[in-house]
Parts: C-alpha cells; structure tokens; sequence
C-alpha cells in the first residue's frame, strides 16, 4: 500500500494556512502564494526572467524556478533541493520553509502535517465490450494496488468506502466481497476467463488478452534522479549508464521491430519501483524489462552480464544483489520485504507469467554468450521489487559490474553500452520470434 496523501498546515503566531502538497521525485512541494498571504509579503512573478519576488519586513528574498540556490538581501544561499514551477506558480520543497524562508523573513514558521484519509465515493462493477470493468469515484486521485492471478484478484485501496459494503457483480467477476478498514478498503474477486488487467486512474480492467504478437514493449532505466543506484569507484553513476543502455535498446528495437517501445523514464527523474511496473501495466505492454548494472561489494571481484526473473531466490548471491536493488524501497517509504518466499507468494501477478519470464531471461543470456566478451553468468532468480506485479512476462539485466573497476572504465564508454544494448535487443528478438511462433502454430 503506497502512503496516505497529507495535507501541511503552516503556522505564523496566531494565523495557520492548510495547503495540498505536490510530490516531486521523493519530497513534498507546496505553492508559495498561500505562504506569502500568511507572512504578509509581496508575491511578484516575473515572467520575462522566470524569478518570483517576495518582499516585507523590509527584507526580499528572489526565486528562480528549478535552481537550487535563493537571494536573499545580498547573499546567495545553496538549498538542497530546487523550487519548481508548476501552473504560473512557484512551488517550494516544504521540509526548508521553517529555516529558509522564515529566517530570510525573521518570522517564526512552522509547518506540520495534517493525515486525512480519502474518501471513496462509489465502486461500480460493469462490462464494457469485451471486458469487465471495476469504477472508482472520488474527487482527487487515490492510491490503490491490484493484486492479480488468473482465478482471482485483491483490490486494496487508500481510502475510506462510506457506502454499504455491498457490490453486484457482472461480466468475468463472479464474485465481489469489500472489508472496509480503518485506513483502506480491500476487495477481493473471483475471476473468470481473464488473463490481463490494466489498471488506469479511476477503473481497473479485467479482460481476457489473446496475445498472438508482441506489440507493446516497456524498458526500465533503473534507478535515476535522487536515486543513483550503485556508484563505481571512479565515480560512475549506474542510472546515467541505465538511461544510456535503455535509449540504445529503445532504437535498436524500434529501427527493426514492429513493435511499440516505452521508456519508463526518459531523463534523469526518479520513478518509485511501483510506478514502473505500473507503466507498463497501464499500457497493457507485453514485455517489462528493466536495465541495471550490478555491484558487489565484499569479497572477490565479481565480472560479467548476467539476466534475472521474479522467483525465489536459490544462492545468497541472488538475495544480495536482489536487496541492493531493492534498497531503492527506502525512497518510496516502503518497508524492504524480509521472506524472499513469502514475499514471490505474495506476487500473485507474476506467478502467471514465470515460465514466459524463464524463456525471455534465457534468451537475453544466450545473446550475451553470442555478443559479449565479458562472462556469462546466467540466468539467476529473486525477489526484485520492481518486477513485482508486472502483468506480463519480465526480466531484469544486471549489464556489467560497475563495482569492479574494469568493468567501470567500459561502461563508461559508448561503444561498450551499444553492445550491451545490441545483446538485450537481440534476446528480445529471438524472445519474439519464438514466442509467435509457439502460440501460432
């Protein structure tokens, strides 16, 4: 379950103002124009030279959107994070507005969140053409997660249903039993001839997908933005070598395939693990595979390019290099799951697709013996977070080892990532061609 929104209430002496926060990458943002009718200040945008003015008490304090330095009086004062501009106004990181712009103002601010659990409207039940779809109403977005295997599916929502616990079911969902709880509500289903969900802002859909061709592909460029993933010892971020690696896949494919490729994320951004799967799941992609590179910090130096699937994890090696990945949990407030076994049991979603998920893995390793001259190591398993409630067949690609410094100084260069992006295009080639061919004959 993803946490539940907040509000912030800001306080000066007797006067306090309640405002929605913006989420981006991992913190909070709220608008400054509420802050500035609390303080009393002049709220001035410049629209020509992008910078926001915020005067009284005889002190001024200048803003520049997306530049993480402010002007106060006349000094200049470093901010760990960036103010954004969203929709003609300046939103401002609220964990710096006590000790940045309450000192730069000499006022006394202080800033608390406020929990409000949300509200669910109604939940309708309903077939549309060939599917059976499931309708939240509400009036802002709420978080929900869809839990899913080919017979049933566990819907658990962020929010408070307030109408009778009842719902009518229809179309592939026999049967629809909701448990109300203090914080969530939680459904659970009976599904009939369904393979695939997709989940949307509002509705999941339940149908039945004939997937007789690959058409829709999802690459995920792990790590990115606050998140750097492993860092090699001369410094090389692996979410810059990700992106590259992903881009590279992205044009291979696309140049000579028939198929759709999405990119998670395009640019130096951070996506919360769910949010990836989540992508893909949206767009009803028929492939997930998600790029990393892999680390090894103790003991003797590790080498080569090795392809994982979601499964119980065999080796202690596997669990490591799962719990170094997964350590990205700790920027999404998720706790890391502590029984492997338990934790793929939980997977109801993937558990359809594992054998699909061997194949395309295999086929991506048997690549790297052909194309690379760094080791095979082979097809590993264990509980990746972010391959968790992939509907479709998924993998994850540990490149190389940016933790052993030969292995670093190559994937610094353009050369070596094109072929290791040539290989993972190659295993999702063949993947292809075997995939249709079995299901069409």
């Amino acid at each position: 379950m993803c946490v539940i929104p907040n509000k912030y209430r800001i306080t000066c002496g007797e006067r306090s103002v309640l405002v929605d926060p913006e989420r981006v990458e991992i913190q909070d943002y709220v608008s400054l124009k509420p802050l500035a009718e609390l303080l009393g200040l002049s709220y001035i945008m410049d629209n020509t030279t992008q910078q926001l003015h915020l005067a009284g008490n005889g002190r001024k304090v200048v803003i520049v959107p997306n530049i993480a330095v402010i002007e106060s009086g006349d000094q200049y004062h470093n901010i760990p994070f960036a103010p954004v501009y969203r929709g003609g106004d300046v939103f401002f990181p609220v964990q710096l507005i006590t000790n940045t712009l309450g000192t730069a103002f000499e006022q006394l601010v202080f800033v608390s969140s406020v929990t409000e659990i949300p509200t669910i409207g109604k939940i309708i039940i309903a077939t549309r053409a060939d599917s059976t779809v499931m309708k939240f109403t509400w009036t802002k977005p709420i978080d929900f997660d869809v839990r899913f295997a080919t017979r049933q599916a566990i819907v658990e929502i962020d929010g408070v249903y307030k109408d009778k616990p009842v719902l009518k079911s229809a179309g592939a969902i026999s049967r629809a039993e909701l448990t109300p709880h203090n914080t969530y509500t939680s459904i659970e289903l009976d599904l009939k001839n369904v393979n695939s969900v997709i989940e949307r802002e509002d509705e999941v859909v339940f149908y039945y997908k004939i997937s007789e061709k690959i058409n829709t592909i999802v690459i995920d460029p792990g790590h990115g933005g606050v998140d750097p993933g492993a860092v090699g010892k001369k410094g090389l971020y692996e979410k810059d070598v990700n992106l590259a690696i992903s881009r590279m896949v992205k044009e291979f494919v696309e140049d000579s395939l028939k198929v759709k490729v999405m990119l998670t994320r395009d640019r130096d951004v951070y996506l919360s693990l769910k949010e990836r799967t989540g992508i893909a799941n949206r767009n009803a992609a028929d492939l997930f595979i998600s790029i990393h590179c892999n680390a090894y910090m103790k003991g003797a130096r590790r080498s080569g390019f090795e392809t994982y699937f979601l499964s119980e994890a065999k080796t202690t090696e596997e669990r490591a290099t799962a719990a170094l990945e997964n350590a990205s949990l700790k920027f999404d407030n998720v706790a890391m799951p502590n029984d492997d076994i338990g934790f793929i049991l939980y997977d109801l979603a993937q558990s359809a697709f594992l054998d699909e998920s061997n194949r395309f893995a295999e086929n991506i390793q048997i690549s790297a013996e052909r194309y690379l001259e760094i080791p095979s190591r082979g097809v590993k398993q264990a509980g990746f977070y972010v391959l968790h409630g992939a509907f479709m067949p998924a993998v994850l690609v540990e490149s190389a080892f940016i933790s052993n410094p030969d292995e670093e100084k190559l994937l610094r260069q353009k050369k070596f990532q094109k072929q290791l992006a040539y290989c993972v295009y190659r295993g999702i080639k063949d993947y292809i061609e075997d995939y249709e061919r079995r299901v069409n004959n």
